[in-house]
């Protein structure tokens, strides 16, 4: 673990250090704000575009060793915006020892002084993969993958979000959800499973919805202080089993709190997701994904419906002497956190809960935009995690 982590540092932070350094000292103190002399193109300043790129390895328990690259671009889409606030993409691409390839594209994008907003995630993964079925029982035996839970899966999605502010922190919008999985080399557990045999092994789904958002949040993409809360609702229409419809619902409820000075928060989220009707058994709720119960296989544990909560700390370090823009706050900071969640075929019956705790490296490498380094450990499992900006 000490190789590891030590490779993983040299081969991220550092070169990351130098390219924030430089953008540092080049923009000064003032970087949001537009020079006489920028390009413009439409709308955009380029002198606002940044790009950080990066190349680490991580562990996981779905993929094992994989090296990643990828990237951080902001920018301000408004060129006199008078907002904090940066658009962001993020995106990885990773390729693993077991054969498995994964993109992921994670966009949030202001418009209008941040009363537009566009934010989602995109995914690509083919792998090596495994199922154990629906339900905790059935993720528990066997509790490790074996020959019985294997099957090859590839996994397309596009989940993006609109929202619009009508009133102060109050935004309302429409969600939209693409997502297409094919299974392939199925285990003979897998094929005689009464999920699998209802729906197949093609599975695509497409769905529009509705969204209620209160925010106070400093910052979303990284939050000092505030509140987040999301009410939404999507409605699919599936090509699995004669085309069943069903419905999603999410109630996400985050708060922050500033300890003392700032980049000292302690922050807190907890989830609901609530599955109803002919759900196909790639769709149920699940645990374990990068954003949650970290450390735990993502896809493991699966069922109609899912609660979690999280409890983080979150600890920038402070700096001896000021930089070159004044401020005293270090690059460096690390969090910690416990967790616990849940599945289960309603949320009334959920009763085996899952531990969950983890500790973590960050790195500024933009403005408020931190690299994160995430080792999360639960009930025989553990991994590390490799990304920018915080899990929530």
């Amino acid at each position: 673990m000490k190789i590891t982590l030590s490779v993983l540092i040299s081969c991220f932070l550092i070169p990351a250090h130098l390219f924030a350094q430089r953008e540092s000292e080049k923009e000064g103190s003032l970087p949001f704000i537009q020079k006489k002399d920028s390009t413009i193109i439409g709308e955009m300043d380029l002198r606002n575009l940044r790009f950080t790129p990066f190349i680490a390895p991580s562990i996981s328990p779905e993929v094992g060793a994989m090296i990643i690259g990828g990237g951080l671009i902001s920018f301000k889409v408004d060129k006199t915006s008078k907002i904090l606030q940066r658009s962001s993409i993020p995106f990885s691409f990773g390729y693993s020892t077991n054969g498995s390839a994964n993109l992921n594209i994670r966009p949030s994008i202001f418009f209008k002084n941040d009363k537009n907003r566009i934010s989602g995630d995109i995914w690509m993964k083919d792998m090596p993969d495994n199922y154990w079925g629906v339900g905790y029982e059935a993720a528990r035996n066997p509790s490790k993958p074996d020959s019985t839970t294997k099957y090859q899966r590839n996994w397309w999605q596009v989940f993006l979000k609109y929202s619009h502010q009508f009133r102060k922190h109050l935004f309302g919008g429409v969600l939209f959800d693409y997502s297409q999985t094919k299974a392939t080399n199925l285990s003979p557990q897998m094929r005689e499973d009464e999920h699998v045999r209802k729906f197949g092994t093609f599975i695509r789904n497409w769905s529009l919805g509705l969204l209620f958002q209160y925010d106070s949040r400093d910052l979303t993409i990284n939050a000092y202080k505030g509140l987040f809360l999301e009410v939404s609702s999507n409605f699919y229409r599936s090509k699995a089993f004669e085309a069943p419809n069903y419905q999603v619902i999410v109630l996400d409820y985050r708060q922050y709190r500033q300890i003392k000075r700032p980049g000292r928060t302690l922050a807190w989220q907890a989830k609901l997701r609530v599955a109803n009707h002919e759900v196909p058994w790639s769709e149920m709720s699940q645990l374990g994904t990068p954003f949650d119960l970290r450390g735990y296989r993502w896809g493991r544990y699966r069922d109609k419906d899912m609660l979690f909560g999280i409890l983080e700390y979150r600890h920038m370090l402070m700096r001896k002497s000021p930089r070159k823009d004044g401020n005293m706050m270090s690059r460096f900071g690390f969090v910690t956190w416990i967790a616990t969640g849940s599945v289960a075929n309603n949320f009334t019956e959920m009763k085996n809960w899952l531990p969950n705790a983890g500790v973590g490296l960050r790195f500024e490498v933009q403005s408020r935009m931190n690299a994160r380094l995430d080792f999360g450990v639960g009930d025989d499992t553990s991994a590390f995690y490799v990304s920018f900006n915080e899990a929530f």
